[in-house]
């Protein structure tokens, strides 16, 4: 429906004299989203050309959505030559086309609404319905993580705020999704207002947001992605991570990204007081401006003040009363999670601390790069691979491969070990020892899925 109503309100932005510059930004921000897609579409399937192909046209007919959304309902696994398991490659799709193309999309529809002599009905609908699929795009993403089984064991001390009765698991979703809806209005509102009086603030806006949140993680040493990336392209991976989920963030307040290793419970709470500033901030200036434009008339004329805190008084009861209620049903013990200072290091040490003899679940963390168990390493995992290294051999568990014994470093493997590996430098160096065991698995199978959300 909101592909539907897009490429309508594209149609009559060039149809409509001096609105097919409007025109031109939907369809170059549909351009961009598609060709963002295809680049993470290839890095998926990009040793199986005929799997990129088939997403590629999936893409360009609109139809990656229907296509990830049924990989994950039917329980779908990571294949050989996939790089992100079927969840995490539907998240990073959707989140490429709410922060591509429907966020800017609808600051775009709004902008040209307030500019608009005569004020359709359509256009409004075009609105509405553009929101309603960024609100449920970003609660259906959050209540996924949070309600997956795996996710509940590996990382309780993160996911589980959603409760287990069905009228309050209805509850919670419909609370997260008016919550977003109206929290996506108000943003997009204000961007549009602000664009209105001066289209360099909105820039001014957000560059000074995304300074200060690149700021933080970096004042908490915790700006890199820990997807196991080295030198110029970890950074480079790590800024637009960064970028993508905060823009997210900003407009859709999806608490997903409140984990530690995204944008933390702190920033979270952050960009919430920041976007109720801004929306105060930019209505009252909007109000207030009294430049003429071009017919002699004010430019916030061009929407009168009664509709304008009508909108606005409506939007803040729908948000407030949305998270009162998200407040009253999730579980209470899992509140700290939305303001905590948690780094991604500190996160996961204390995840490891909080797992027993899930053997499988820990070993995946060699996988991370080295920095998610910088501090900790040393006093939790190396004493564990260090007791146990002779019992997984002898019981050779799935997860135990040549694979995995490459990412351990030498340190963390019993001496005589490494000598019948006759490792060098954490790596095996003869071809044939990589035979001695049958098959090596995945890195993703590892753990039999349970790392998914990361």
């Amino acid at each position: 429906v909101d592909l539907i109503t897009d490429i309508y309100m594209t149609v009559r932005f060039f149809n409509t004299e001096g609105q097919e510059s409007f025109g031109r930004i939907n369809a170059c921000l549909v351009g961009i989203t598609m060709t963002l897609q295809l680049i993470v579409a290839y890095g998926q399937n990009g040793k199986k050309l005929s799997a990129f192909l088939k997403d590629a046209i999936c893409i360009m007919l609109g139809l990656k959505p229907a296509l990830d959304a049924y990989r994950v309902g039917s329980g779908a696994e990571k294949e050989e030559h996939h790089k992100l398991s079927p969840l995490h490659e539907m998240t990073i799709f959707k989140v490429l086309e709410c922060v591509g193309e429907a966020v800017p999309g609808s600051i775009v529809q709004i902008y040209a609404l307030i500019l608009a002599q005569d004020k359709n009905w359509d256009a409004f609908l075009s609105i509405v319905v553009s929101a309603s699929t960024i609100a449920f795009t970003s609660s259906m993403i959050s209540y996924d993580f949070d309600t997956s089984p795996n996710l509940r064991v590996t990382e309780k001390l993160f996911y589980g705020y959603i409760p287990d009765k069905y009228w309050e698991r209805g509850l919670c979703f419909l609370s997260l999704m008016s919550f977003s809806f109206a929290h996506v209005l108000i943003q997009a509102l204000s961007c549009a207002l602000l664009a209105v009086l001066n289209p360099f603030w909105v820039f001014y806006y957000i560059a000074a947001d995304m300074a200060l949140f690149f700021l933080y993680k970096l004042t908490k040493k915790d700006f890199h992605t820990y997807a196991n990336f080295s030198g110029l392209t970890r950074l480079i991976v790590s800024f637009f991570e960064r970028f993508f989920i905060k823009i997210m963030l900003n407009f859709t307040l999806m608490v997903q990204l409140r984990h530690p290793q995204e944008v933390g419970g702190a920033p979270f709470l952050m960009s919430i007081m920041t976007s109720l500033a801004v929306s105060v901030g930019a209505a009252y200036a909007y109000e207030n401006d009294t430049e003429t434009d071009a017919d002699g008339e004010g430019s916030s004329a061009r929407l009168d003040s009664s509709t304008l805190k009508f909108s606005m008084f409506s939007l803040y009861a729908i948000w407030l009363s949305s998270l009162l209620s998200f407040i009253w049903v999730i579980k209470k013990s899992y509140l700290h999670t939305f303001f905590s200072l948690e780094t991604a290091s500190e996160f996961q040490r204390k995840t490891v601390m909080s797992l027993k003899d899930q053997d499988d679940i820990k070993a995946s963390y060699f996988f991370s790069h080295p920095d998610v168990r910088e501090g900790w390493g040393d006093e939790l995992l190396r004493p564990w691979t260090l007791k146990n290294w002779d019992r997984w051999e002898d019981e050779k568990p799935a997860w135990f491969n040549d694979t995995w014994i490459e990412a351990v470093p030498n340190e963390y493997i019993p001496y005589q070990w490494r000598v019948i590996y006759k490792k060098t430098k954490g790596r095996v160096d003869d071809e044939d020892l990589k035979k001695r065991r049958g098959s090596i698995g995945n890195v993703g199978e590892l753990v039999l899925g349970v790392k998914e959300a990361k």
